[in-house]
């Protein structure tokens, strides 16, 4: 069963066909035994991503250079809420050490 482990923030830009736009994100890690998930959520506006054309995948770059893939499930149109949340996982993580070092933003 996974429990909630530490939680963060931090800034980056949302990546959709070579277009940016800074965004806030934010991190919540669950544990289950030996492994971490990280979860990925930010917000984003609607217009802009209807502008680069997003079709449900984008890429958050976070300030140290790494790239996570994040979505929206479901179609988004000019009736979509104009604050759209994109979310993302990363569970590849085993130890607190490679948790840290990978997300120093986490605050434990």
């Amino acid at each position: 069963m996974l429990t909630f482990a530490a939680e963060g923030s931090g800034q980056g830009k949302l990546e959709i066909n070579g277009h940016c736009e800074p965004v806030s994100y934010e991190l919540i890690v669950a544990r289950d035994d030996d492994t971490s998930q990280v979860r990925i959520r930010l917000n984003a506006p609607r217009d802009w991503l209807l502008k680069q054309g997003f079709t449900g995948d984008a890429v958050l770059v976070r300030s140290n250079g790494s790239r996570i893939a994040v979505r929206r499930e479901g179609g988004l149109d000019v009736h979509s809420s104009v604050c759209v949340t994109l979310e993302g996982y990363d569970d590849a993580l085993s130890g607190a050490d490679e948790l840290s070092e990978a997300y120093p933003e986490l605050k434990h």
